[in-house]
């Protein structure tokens, strides 16, 4: 396992993060300890929740098991969905003591505000309310989670305007499948020094082989389980997609890897991410995620897939192309 420090913080973390938002919808508190001791062999030592995933199971479910292990973990959470209110002064305040409570520690290492986009945000408030958590000793760095890349510039610009400690990291849904922030979030992130913590980086399980073609998702599935997953099935499930999945599996193949190995690997290599967060429900898939450090994709390589992906002939990544660079 890889490993680097975490933005501009002090939190040396593994390139691979274990993502827990399936603890306590799909995964019981039985498996949670198995999935985070393989996540501990495999040299992953950050671990992702939030306040609202699995209705509160998740941090839950991990707070009962990493007691002996705290120490050598980096424990994210997130609150402020909109789910639950957004994130304003009075719920961040009582979120993030429950989410103590539940995680069963003094302090967080690294708390994320979890929804920013669509909402009506007071960003002084925000940035006011998580200073105050990081000089209680509640929070050791704050970061980000689903923001428009205009709001992190605001919250980063009025940080250092009034000497407060900036965001380190922000989260966004990020994947060979989904590639939107390149345009502008990841420059910021990338000049600015911030990480970028991709999720979803196996597209909800497409890029995993977990769905084909023309056929209805199993019942053990997410996308058979969860209505949201189902919707983010049908939405990246198109044919385009089927067909740009068959290509990188054969990729990968010819490399003796899988294509969830190659969308983590192919993810590693890009601007600014600090470590991926991949969710696991099976000890397995811990191992079998984290084998993508072994794979440093060549720049011929590199080049291929972005062939395969058709980079050449996009226009909204970034740098944007220039109309008259299209003649």
């Amino acid at each position: 396992m890889e490993y680097t420090k975490l933005g501009n913080s002090d939190l040396r973390v593994s390139r691979i993060s274990l993502g827990a938002v399936h603890f306590g919808w799909t995964v019981e508190k039985s498996d949670v300890k198995k999935i985070l001791f393989a996540a501990l062999d495999e040299g992953i030592n950050m671990i992702d929740t939030a306040h609202i995933y699995g209705d509160g199971l998740s941090e839950e479910y991990i707070g009962s098991v990493c007691q002996s292990v705290r120490n050598r973990l980096v424990v994210a959470t997130k609150g402020g969905h909109a789910h639950t209110g957004g994130p304003t002064r009075k719920n961040l305040t009582n979120e993030i003591e429950t989410s103590l409570r539940r995680l069963q520690t003094d302090h967080i290492d690294l708390y994320q505000v979890h929804f920013g986009i669509g909402q009506d945000v007071a960003i002084e408030e925000i940035i006011e309310t998580l200073t105050e958590m990081r000089y209680g000793g509640k929070v050791r760095y704050f970061g980000l989670s689903n923001f428009y890349a205009w709001q992190l510039c605001r919250i980063n610009d009025l940080c250092v305007q009034m000497g407060y400690t900036a965001p380190v990291s922000i989260q966004s849904h990020y994947s060979i499948l989904e590639r939107d922030i390149e345009a502008e979030l990841i420059p910021y992130c990338e000049n600015s020094g911030l990480a970028l913590l991709p999720f979803f980086p196996l597209a909800g399980g497409l890029l995993a082989g977990r769905y084909r073609r023309g056929e209805e998702p199993s019942p053990d599935t997410r996308a058979g389980q969860l209505d949201w997953a189902g919707k983010f099935l049908s939405y990246y499930g198109t044919e385009q997609n089927f067909d740009l999945i068959d290509t990188l599996d054969l990729f990968a193949g010819k490399r003796n890897h899988s294509l969830a190995e190659l969308a983590i690997a192919w993810l590693l290599t890009r601007p600014a991410v600090g470590s991926v967060i991949v969710g696991a429900s099976k000890p397995g898939h811990v191992r079998a995620n984290s084998k993508a450090c072994d794979w440093r994709l060549s720049g011929e390589e590199l080049e291929e897939i972005g062939s395969i992906l058709g980079d050449r002939d996009k226009t909204l990544r970034y740098p944007r192309r220039l109309w008259w660079e299209q003649v």
